[in-house]
């Protein structure tokens, strides 16, 4: 089954100064690039990268803006709201790329092929455009990282349920009767236990979609989730699918856990 991923893209900054994609042979060639495997990892990449992005921005802007002052202000105000997130994303990152946390940043953000400087002259217009609009920028929800950090953990339970709901109607008629009788049940105990976590991120998306999500709504959400819904798998497969059922990882609560410590 192929799940097109519906939760937050790497979103341009209003002041444009976030990480730069990699191209796709530099992901195939490269181990270091993104961590496409693992939901939480590649929502940490973005909030890493968004926060990389404000730096350069506000460091270029207190170094060249008549505004600096309302400039330091107000990334100080955002740093400090925002950097137990950006904290955590670095050590989780540091972890997953094998480098010690306590760099100045520079490892990790060349490992992530993050920019590391605007594409702004200083003295231009565009860079003057982009130090005037920072402070509303850094105001708005959008740029609230803990906030879009818990959003994107929600989108992500629902996009694995959606896909338990489909892989099941796919599977089901391909079963025997008796292997159909079992898995319903490993079904039913899989719904039990994480209905809860189902209902919650239903009710707080539908009362809270944040800005800048990759829908107008979260009812369109959902129908664009559905729409783009790849179920295949021959027997064998559907198999295996009733049996990870009973997995710990197939759990709700692990879909946006970190991978597994590998060995240095």
């Amino acid at each position: 089954m192929r799940v097109r991923l519906l939760a937050w893209g790497a979103l341009a900054l209003a002041c444009t100064a976030l990480a730069a994609e990699p191209d796709a042979a530099a992901v195939a060639t490269k181990p270091a690039g993104y961590a496409f495997a693992y939901p939480r990892l590649l929502a940490q990449q973005r909030l890493y990268g968004i926060a990389h992005g404000v730096a350069l921005l506000a460091k270029a802007c207190l170094n060249a803006d008549e505004n600096a002052d309302d400039t330091a202000r107000a990334y100080r105000t955002w740093l400090v709201s925002q950097q137990g997130v950006i904290d955590a994303a670095t050590l989780e990152l540091a972890g997953y790329y094998r480098i010690s946390p306590a760099t100045d940043g520079a490892a990790l953000a060349q490992v992530m092929n993050l920019q590391t400087a605007l594409a702004h002259a200083p003295g231009s217009a565009e860079l003057k455009a982009a130090c005037a609009t920072l402070p509303q920028a850094l105001a708005q929800p959008r740029y609230d990282l803990t906030e879009r950090l818990r959003m994107e953990e929600l989108m992500h339970h629902l996009m694995a349920n959606a896909e338990v709901d489909a892989r099941n109607a796919h599977c089901r008629p391909l079963f025997s009767e008796p292997m159909r009788k079992l898995h319903d049940a490993r079904l039913a105990v899989w719904q039990e236990i994480n209905a809860p976590l189902v209902t919650h991120a239903r009710a707080v998306l539908e009362r809270d979609w944040p800005a800048g999500a990759p829908a107008a709504s979260f009812a369109a959400w959902q129908d664009d989730m559905r729409k783009h819904m790849k179920v295949d798998g021959r027997l064998a497969e559907c198999e295996e699918f009733s049996a990870a059922l009973k997995r710990p990882e197939a759990a709700l609560r692990n879909v946006f856990s970190l991978p597994p410590a590998t060995p240095k």
